[in-house]
């Protein structure tokens, strides 16, 4: 809880827990389409790589993902103050919830979709309420372009 005790500042940590979880959710990806390469990524959803040798790498990666948006909602929160932007951190730890549910219940459990529909689709709204959130902060007004 770092982050929300210095209000206005970002806690490195956090931010660096951030992207070490969604470079691991890359990495494991990554090696589930080596370990497991009877599931074509082309024509299957990345859940069945549970019905393999290698379920266990996708719990991890589910995981690594929930973290990421957890340490993610976190690092910024501080420096979000409007409520459109505040929504879109709750949605970002919400999405997270959705990824920690697909770590655990896998596409053959009847909670999977529920955890997709969670995970998958708070992101979209998220995203642009956070960036247009922090677009508005001077410390981030650089970044408008890139945030966009």
């Amino acid at each position: 809880m770092h982050a929300l005790n210095n209000a206005g500042r970002i806690s490195v940590p956090t931010a660096q827990l951030a992207i070490g979880a969604a470079v691991a959710v890359i990495l494991l990806l990554a090696s589930l389409h080596v370990l497991s390469p009877e599931f074509d990524p082309r024509w299957r959803v990345v859940s069945e790589y549970a019905n393999g040798n290698y379920g266990w790498v996708l719990s991890l990666m589910f995981a690594a993902g929930a973290l990421s948006n957890w340490a993610l909602g976190f690092a910024v929160w501080p420096q979000v103050h409007s409520r459109s932007g505040r929504t879109g951190l709750i949605l970002l730890i919400i999405s997270g919830i959705g990824g920690a549910m697909a770590s655990v219940f896998d596409i053959n459990h009847p909670l999977h979709n529920v955890a997709g529909a969670i995970g998958v689709l708070t992101i979209p709204l998220a995203a642009p309420l956070i960036s247009v959130a922090l677009t508005r902060s001077q410390p981030w007004s650089a970044a408008r372009k890139l945030l966009l």
